[in-house]
């Protein structure tokens, strides 16, 4: 893997330095902060658009419902907007035409699809990482006898159904020929998840159920995981070994 080191650094130095990582970082912290003041007030607002006329019936809203929030964003939008990051990891290179002189360095083609790869993965590490603060500090303000504990369990199955996401968006970004089409197999295999979760088998023994476990683990249920991130990490690796071998053959 010739060069993967300095590649790294150099995606990481121009995460930092463009739009993506403010994308990231602000969607995330303002999710974080959000989601409990939506939990917190639901309540309140449903009375208000009621206006008096129907009694709101639902129970006092509890530091639970603010984990609930935060993971029901995190594994809808915020999941989207790693999808759109991941997608033009390699396909906007290709597209601008600025890969043909890193490639003609001492950097080989795997190194360059492994850099990509760990650079996204840390900065939606990093991201959600951020955002679980924001909401864990908004909740901590907002409710009574916070146990945080649950949100970070919640937040790890996350993190292991989207660097699922970023390989196998990859694996598009480095087949198609725009961050487009590479957008739309991402979020196409999203999709296919959320169909396949209906079955239950697959829900229960394949990354398909880890939206819902996300979500069962931030409101304190007792729940096991460990089928579902093991596939995951299985299809992970697959989708990181087809990238390399998809970019290794494609012609620049």
């Amino acid at each position: 893997m010739t060069g993967y080191l300095p590649m790294l650094r150099k995606e990481l130095t121009e995460i930092i330095r463009t739009w993506r990582i403010w994308l990231l970082l602000i969607a995330f912290a303002l999710f974080g902060v959000a989601d409990p003041i939506i939990a917190r007030f639901t309540k309140q607002i449903m009375a208000s658009v009621a206006g008096g006329t129907t009694p709101v019936t639902i129970p006092d809203p509890t530091y639970l419902d603010a984990w609930a929030q935060w993971t029901k964003d995190l594994a809808q939008l915020l999941l989207v907007i790693v999808i759109i990051l991941a997608a033009g990891s390699v396909a906007g290179e290709v597209s601008s035409g600025t890969l043909t002189l890193p490639l003609t360095k001492p950097l080989s083609r795997t190194a360059f699809v492994l850099a990509k790869l760990t650079a996204v993965g840390l900065a939606v590490t990093g991201a959600v990482a951020i955002g679980t603060v924001a909401a864990c500090g908004a909740t901590t303000v907002l409710f009574d006898g916070v146990d945080l504990a649950p949100v970070w369990r919640a937040a790890g199955a996350w993190l292991v159904l989207a660097l699922l996401m970023i390989a196998l968006t990859t694996v598009a970004s480095c087949l198609l020929p725009s961050s487009i089409a590479a957008f739309g197999i991402g979020f196409g295999g999203y999709i296919v998840l959320t169909i396949v979760s209906m079955w239950q088998p697959a829900r229960a023994y394949s990354p398909a159920g880890l939206p819902e476990t996300v979500g069962l683990l931030a409101r304190g249920e007792d729940t096991s995981a460990g089928w579902q991130i093991t596939t995951a990490a299985g299809l992970a690796l697959g989708c990181v070994l087809a990238a390399i071998a998809v970019f290794r053959r494609r012609e620049l």
